[in-house]
């Protein structure tokens, strides 16, 4: 079934019916060139956050948190919704966006704060949900698809040579506060870890779905190169899960014992264990003050960007490190709930009939790096992240797609 007409199976010689063709998805088709063209521009500009070289920190006003990347986003959604019609929302993805709706009422009459930093906060995360949206309408097309994930090779090839030389050399061209580490076009190191981490899942489990070869294994060196970006920003949770994620792909993907598994390493490994076995006092201490405080934030949460009331007497005013539990904290159990059924949807998705090899190990890429991102989320906030809610918009649009196409692909197809 597409748009609504019923269409004909395509025939074999034999008369069995053979795969359904990969869907163009929502995207008028006189303007499939202007949608490439957008798309290509979003996996660009992705990880411009700034170009100034000197240090500021993150930002808290909402001004400087609108990024290039925000403004094509909201281009492309506005012509796709214009021009054609938009992929419907999972019911997850309602529920989410309902109890961040709700949590703006204790934000803003029950809470302590600035209304403003409230508002800022909000729609922070509310942008970030559009890039979700929007990956959901581009997984459905495999030639947006690809044209996306051929932006993003570039920039992160771009990227690769801003992170090697601040993290090698002494003379930095975007200087970071901590010693021994990079940030490139971020303006925190841990931004750059995170989006090595988002990219190298988006562009090893979705690098199989173009049909360039070329395309393809680019794809795969700048996955690879982006996952070593977690290791020069020494984000300890992102060596481990880059780690976990080698492994656990390894582990479930037996059947492709005879295949060449993509491998992960890197230098820093060995320390991001170690100091994962020492204790960490501000996380822990976090994990206490939110089980004191939880009769003041539950069940409708503090409100967007209150996460810091459950330690008042900080005088940085950190905000909740552990992702899953600062959507908890801040936008409640419906938000909670209705993110985490977010990024289980694609791994409860089951595809029907027989899969063959190449869409069963794209299956088994993006479901381990889904599984894994609960453990990144334990000192990530993947939640406002641009490149991970692209990229679960996708997921969840070919998990979508692979559950309604009742005939198998032929070997090597996708």
């Amino acid at each position: 079934m597409i748009a609504g007409n019923a269409i004909p199976l395509p025939r074999s010689r034999a008369g069995a019916s053979t795969a359904l063709p990969w869907r163009d998805g929502p995207f008028p088709l006189r303007d499939h060139a202007l949608f490439r063209t957008l798309a290509c521009l979003i996996g660009l500009t992705l990880p411009l956050l700034t170009l100034k070289t000197s240090y500021y920190g993150t930002p808290t006003d909402l001004s400087s948190r609108v990024a290039v990347a925000d403004l094509v986003c909201i281009v492309t959604l506005a012509l796709l919704i214009l021009r054609g019609s938009p992929a419907p929302l999972p019911w997850s993805a309602g529920v989410y966006v309902f109890g961040l709706v709700v949590s703006l009422f204790p934000a803003l009459v029950i809470s302590k704060g600035p209304e403003a930093y409230a508002w800022t906060s909000a729609s922070a995360i509310a942008m970030a949900f559009l890039f979700y949206v929007l990956g959901l309408s581009i997984g459905e097309s495999r030639r947006v698809t690809a044209a996306l994930l051929a932006g993003a090779c570039a920039v992160t090839l771009a990227e690769s040579v801003i992170v090697f030389h601040d993290y090698f050399f002494s003379s930095q061209w975007f200087p970071d506060p901590m010693e021994g580490r990079a940030r490139g076009t971020f303006k925190a190191n841990g931004q750059l870890g995170a989006y090595g981490f988002c990219a190298a899942g988006m562009l090893i489990s979705l690098g199989r779905v173009p049909e360039s070869r070329r395309l393809r294994t680019l794809c795969l060196v700048a996955g690879l190169l982006a996952s070593t970006f977690v290791f020069t920003a020494s984000r300890r949770t992102g060596m481990i899960c880059v780690f976990v994620w080698a492994v656990a792909f390894a582990v479930l993907g037996l059947r492709f014992s005879h295949r060449r598994f993509y491998r992960f390493a890197g230098k820093r490994l060995t320390e991001g264990l170690t100091r994962l076995n020492q204790s960490d006092g501000f996380i822990q201490t976090q994990h206490r003050n939110i089980i004191r405080t939880s009769d003041e934030w539950f069940p409708m949460g503090f409100g967007p960007g209150r996460g810091r009331l459950i330690d008042e007497s900080d005088p940085e005013h950190h905000e909740i490190h552990n992702g899953l539990l600062a959507v908890l904290v801040e936008q409640g159990v419906l938000g909670f709930l209705g993110f985490v059924a977010m990024v289980a949807v694609p791994l409860l998705r089951r595809p029907l009939g027989r899969q063959s090899e190449e869409r069963a190990l794209r299956r088994l890429l993006y479901c381990s790096f889904l599984l894994i991102c609960f453990v990144f989320m334990f000192h990530n906030t993947l939640y406002r992240d641009r490149t991970f809610l692209l990229f679960l918009g996708m997921a969840t649009a070919i998990a979508r797609q692979e559950s309604l196409r009742p005939q198998p692909e032929p070997e090597g197809g996708s």
